[in-house]
């Protein structure tokens, strides 16, 4: 005798779930790169079954907070108005905004995703807006027009990792980290007449 289906869970819990799991799974594994799945699960407040429903295996969960991370970059740079104030204004807001992400997902920053060419790809894409405010700032007159655009974000993106994956080790606060960032940037991009000021 066959026998009875599970209830469908609503498709409504399902997406709820989901998030709830992403969530989770990048502050706990930010804050322990080493947690294991049943600890995102705890962190969640759900079952390991549920957690193995959405992702089934650790490599799989990862993807997932990859795609997340990347898709929240895009959305704060949108936030950040790369069109309003000089670039060096805009070049601070957007190291502000996404080095407070990079913290949230950590995770990602720390497993090497600096092999991982697909990764590097659409990071590149992400930060294709900031490649246009630096150009725009060279146009100006308030950032060097002997380095590369693109250098000079690829630049800008390791510094931020490099804070993001040593934050453990620092005792600085957030702010005062962008600060650092911004200043070591700024230090070799700006032209002489550029202050770089809030």
């Amino acid at each position: 005798m066959p026998s009875p289906k599970q209830p469908a869970v609503p498709r409504i819990d399902v997406e709820r779930h989901h998030r709830a799991l992403l969530a989770a799974a990048a502050d706990e594994l930010a804050r322990n790169p080493d947690s294991s799945m049943a600890d995102v699960a705890q962190a969640a407040n759900l079952t390991r079954a549920t957690l193995y429903r959405h992702f089934s295996n650790r490599q799989t969960l990862l993807k997932a907070i990859q795609a997340e991370a990347l898709t929240r970059a895009s959305e704060t740079l949108i936030a950040c108005r790369l069109d309003e104030g000089s670039a060096l204004e805009v070049l601070r807001r957007v190291i502000g905004e996404l080095g407070k992400h990079g913290m949230r997902f950590r995770i990602i920053l720390i497993r090497a995703s600096d092999h991982n060419a697909r990764f590097l790809t659409q990071r590149d894409q992400v930060l294709a807006p900031v490649v246009e405010v630096v150009k725009r700032g060279q146009r100006e007159g308030d950032i060097r027009a002997d380095l590369s655009p693109e250098w000079i974000v690829t630049a800008l993106s390791s510094l931020l990792i490099s804070a993001v994956r040593a934050a453990p080790a620092t005792k600085h606060s957030d702010a005062e980290v962008s600060d650092l960032i911004f200043r070591t940037l700024v230090g070799g991009i700006a032209t002489g007449a550029s202050t770089g000021g809030p």
